[in-house]
């Protein structure tokens, strides 16, 4: 009986320990960000999931780009980022559950979430 118990109390601080682990994981991609600043250093920003602006800075010399380049630069910056994070993301999901293909299931996803023309 003893060893039943030993068995079963075994496998439950496995168990929880891999649900503490699957909670800081979902916690560190809840917090997960990514920077990125522009190659003349005039903007700088941070996406965080699922590719949300979290900030966005620009330096005052920007004033000298016009309103076209500015916004297609930020457009291509906060995209590559979220692909950055993306893939930072299937990194940590794969380390912690290695049977699921998770960079497959981000590239699915964002195949699904691909503008339409």
């Amino acid at each position: 009986m003893d060893l039943a118990r030993d068995f079963l109390d075994s496998a439950m601080r496995d168990i929880t320990a891999e649900l503490d682990e699957a909670h800081r994981v979902q916690e560190e991609i809840e917090n997960a960000t990514v920077e990125a600043h522009s190659e003349d250093n005039l903007i700088h920003l941070t996406v965080g999931p699922p590719g949300r602006l979290r900030s966005l800075r620009l330096d005052p010399r920007v004033k000298r780009l016009d309103v076209e380049t500015l916004s297609e630069k930020i457009v291509e910056m906060v995209n590559n980022a979220s692909l950055v994070l993306q893939e930072e993301i299937a990194n940590r999901v794969q380390a912690l559950m290695p049977q699921l293909d998770a960079a497959q299931l981000f590239a699915d996803y964002r195949e699904m979430n691909q503008p339409r023309d």
